[in-house]
Protein backbone atom coordinates (compact mmCIF):
# COMPACT_ATOMS: atom_id res chain seq x y z
CA UNK A 1 0.00 0.00 0.00
CA UNK A 2 1.51 3.32 -1.07
CA UNK A 3 0.56 5.23 2.08
CA UNK A 4 2.60 2.95 4.28
CA UNK A 5 5.76 4.22 2.59
CA UNK A 6 4.93 7.84 3.46
CA UNK A 7 6.69 9.52 6.37
CA UNK A 8 4.87 9.49 9.69
CA UNK A 9 3.57 13.03 9.14
CA UNK A 10 2.38 14.32 5.79
CA UNK A 11 2.28 18.03 5.12
CA UNK A 12 -0.90 19.23 3.45
CA UNK A 13 -0.72 22.93 2.79
CA UNK A 14 0.21 24.56 6.08
CA UNK A 15 -1.11 21.71 8.25
CA UNK A 16 0.83 18.61 9.25
CA UNK A 17 -1.44 15.55 9.36
CA UNK A 18 -0.49 12.10 10.72
CA UNK A 19 -0.62 9.65 7.80
CA UNK A 20 -3.06 7.30 9.57
CA UNK A 21 -5.54 10.18 9.78
CA UNK A 22 -5.60 10.26 5.97
CA UNK A 23 -6.63 6.63 5.56
CA UNK A 24 -10.34 6.92 6.46
CA UNK A 25 -10.70 9.96 4.21
CA UNK A 26 -9.36 7.85 1.35
CA UNK A 27 -11.79 5.03 2.13
CA UNK A 28 -9.13 2.83 3.70
CA UNK A 29 -10.09 1.23 7.00
CA UNK A 30 -7.80 1.60 9.98
CA UNK A 31 -8.08 -1.41 12.26
CA UNK A 32 -11.57 -2.33 11.12
CA UNK A 33 -13.79 -3.27 8.19
CA UNK A 34 -13.50 -1.30 4.94
CA UNK A 35 -16.00 1.53 4.70
CA UNK A 36 -18.16 2.50 1.73
CA UNK A 37 -17.32 6.19 1.62
CA UNK A 38 -18.70 8.71 -0.85
CA UNK A 39 -21.33 6.49 -2.44
CA UNK A 40 -23.98 8.24 -4.48
CA UNK A 41 -27.31 8.93 -2.80
CA UNK A 42 -28.97 6.41 -5.13
CA UNK A 43 -26.45 3.70 -4.18
CA UNK A 44 -27.02 4.36 -0.46
CA UNK A 45 -30.81 4.25 -0.95
CA UNK A 46 -30.57 0.89 -2.74
CA UNK A 47 -28.38 -0.62 -0.02
CA UNK A 48 -30.53 0.67 2.87
CA UNK A 49 -33.68 -0.58 1.11
CA UNK A 50 -32.14 -4.05 0.79
CA UNK A 51 -31.03 -3.94 4.43
CA UNK A 52 -34.60 -3.24 5.57
CA UNK A 53 -36.57 -5.40 3.11
CA UNK A 54 -34.27 -8.37 2.47
CA UNK A 55 -32.13 -8.51 5.59
CA UNK A 56 -34.83 -7.20 7.99
CA UNK A 57 -32.16 -5.22 9.83
CA UNK A 58 -34.44 -3.52 12.35
CA UNK A 59 -35.25 -6.97 13.76
CA UNK A 60 -32.03 -8.85 12.95
CA UNK A 61 -29.23 -6.22 13.04
CA UNK A 62 -28.06 -7.68 9.72
CA UNK A 63 -27.13 -4.55 7.82
CA UNK A 64 -24.36 -3.24 5.58
CA UNK A 65 -21.91 -2.20 8.26
CA UNK A 66 -19.61 -0.52 5.74
CA UNK A 67 -22.18 2.32 5.51
CA UNK A 68 -21.73 3.12 9.22
CA UNK A 69 -18.95 4.91 11.04
CA UNK A 70 -17.75 2.59 13.82
CA UNK A 71 -18.53 5.33 16.37
CA UNK A 72 -22.17 5.59 15.22
CA UNK A 73 -24.88 5.74 17.88
CA UNK A 74 -28.26 4.01 17.66
CA UNK A 75 -31.20 5.62 19.48
CA UNK A 76 -34.77 4.37 19.81
CA UNK A 77 -37.57 5.54 22.11
CA UNK A 78 -35.95 3.67 25.01
CA UNK A 79 -32.18 4.32 24.99
CA UNK A 80 -29.00 5.04 23.00
CA UNK A 81 -26.56 2.28 22.06
CA UNK A 82 -23.14 1.98 20.45
CA UNK A 83 -22.91 0.07 17.17
CA UNK A 84 -21.70 -3.16 18.85
CA UNK A 85 -24.37 -2.86 21.57
CA UNK A 86 -27.11 -2.37 18.94
CA UNK A 87 -26.02 -5.45 17.00
CA UNK A 88 -25.55 -7.66 20.07
CA UNK A 89 -28.76 -6.46 21.77
CA UNK A 90 -30.98 -6.71 18.69
CA UNK A 91 -29.79 -10.23 17.89
CA UNK A 92 -30.47 -11.37 21.47
CA UNK A 93 -33.76 -9.51 21.98
CA UNK A 94 -35.68 -10.49 18.83
CA UNK A 95 -36.43 -13.74 17.04
CA UNK A 96 -35.57 -12.63 13.51
CA UNK A 97 -37.29 -15.63 11.91
CA UNK A 98 -40.65 -14.68 13.49
CA UNK A 99 -40.33 -10.88 13.20
CA UNK A 100 -41.26 -8.86 10.11
CA UNK A 101 -40.24 -5.34 9.03
CA UNK A 102 -41.82 -3.55 6.06
CA UNK A 103 -41.06 -0.22 4.44
CA UNK A 104 -44.12 2.03 4.31
CA UNK A 105 -42.26 4.73 2.36
CA UNK A 106 -39.31 4.75 0.00
CA UNK A 107 -35.84 5.27 1.47
CA UNK A 108 -35.01 8.93 0.81
CA UNK A 109 -31.33 9.90 0.81
CA UNK A 110 -29.60 13.25 0.52
CA UNK A 111 -26.12 14.42 1.50
CA UNK A 112 -27.17 14.96 5.14
CA UNK A 113 -29.35 11.96 5.93
CA UNK A 114 -31.33 8.93 4.87
CA UNK A 115 -34.85 8.35 6.14
CA UNK A 116 -37.74 5.96 5.76
CA UNK A 117 -40.98 4.94 7.44
CA UNK A 118 -41.58 1.39 8.63
CA UNK A 119 -44.12 -0.99 10.12
CA UNK A 120 -42.80 -3.91 12.13
CA UNK A 121 -44.01 -6.92 14.03
CA UNK A 122 -41.36 -7.99 16.52
CA UNK A 123 -41.19 -11.35 18.25
CA UNK A 124 -39.23 -11.18 21.49
CA UNK A 125 -36.72 -13.94 22.07
CA UNK A 126 -37.62 -14.79 25.67
CA UNK A 127 -36.87 -18.25 27.11
CA UNK A 128 -40.43 -19.54 27.52
CA UNK A 129 -42.84 -17.07 25.97
CA UNK A 130 -42.37 -15.33 22.63
CA UNK A 131 -44.54 -12.19 22.88
CA UNK A 132 -45.15 -10.26 19.67
CA UNK A 133 -45.59 -6.48 19.44
CA UNK A 134 -46.39 -4.22 16.51
CA UNK A 135 -45.22 -0.69 15.97
CA UNK A 136 -44.60 1.83 13.25
CA UNK A 137 -42.41 4.85 12.90
CA UNK A 138 -39.60 6.58 11.11
CA UNK A 139 -35.84 6.03 10.98
CA UNK A 140 -33.42 8.89 10.33
CA UNK A 141 -29.79 8.07 9.57
CA UNK A 142 -27.50 11.10 9.85
CA UNK A 143 -24.52 11.18 7.46
CA UNK A 144 -21.03 12.55 7.98
CA UNK A 145 -20.56 15.29 5.34
CA UNK A 146 -16.93 14.32 4.66
CA UNK A 147 -17.38 10.55 4.24
CA UNK A 148 -21.10 10.02 3.68
CA UNK A 149 -21.05 7.35 6.41
CA UNK A 150 -23.89 7.13 8.90
CA UNK A 151 -22.98 8.52 12.32
CA UNK A 152 -26.41 8.40 13.97
CA UNK A 153 -29.40 6.10 13.74
CA UNK A 154 -32.60 7.46 15.29
CA UNK A 155 -35.95 5.66 15.52
CA UNK A 156 -39.10 7.70 16.10
CA UNK A 157 -42.06 5.53 17.05
CA UNK A 158 -45.67 6.45 16.28
CA UNK A 159 -46.65 4.76 19.56
CA UNK A 160 -45.32 5.36 23.06
CA UNK A 161 -43.18 2.61 24.62
CA UNK A 162 -46.08 1.88 26.99
CA UNK A 163 -48.50 1.45 24.06
CA UNK A 164 -46.04 -0.92 22.37
CA UNK A 165 -45.69 -3.07 25.50
CA UNK A 166 -49.47 -3.14 26.02
CA UNK A 167 -49.93 -4.35 22.43
CA UNK A 168 -48.03 -7.58 23.23
CA UNK A 169 -49.74 -10.82 22.30
CA UNK A 170 -48.63 -14.43 22.49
Amino acid sequence: MFLLALPVVVSIGLTAVPRRALLPALGIAVGGPAKAVQLSNAEVADIVTADVVERQFLATADFTRSLFDESATFTDEIDTYSLPEFVRGTKKLFDGSRSRVELTSPVVVDDEQASFRFQETLCFNLPILKPIVSLSGKVVLTRDPATGLFTKYREYWDQSPTEVVLSARL
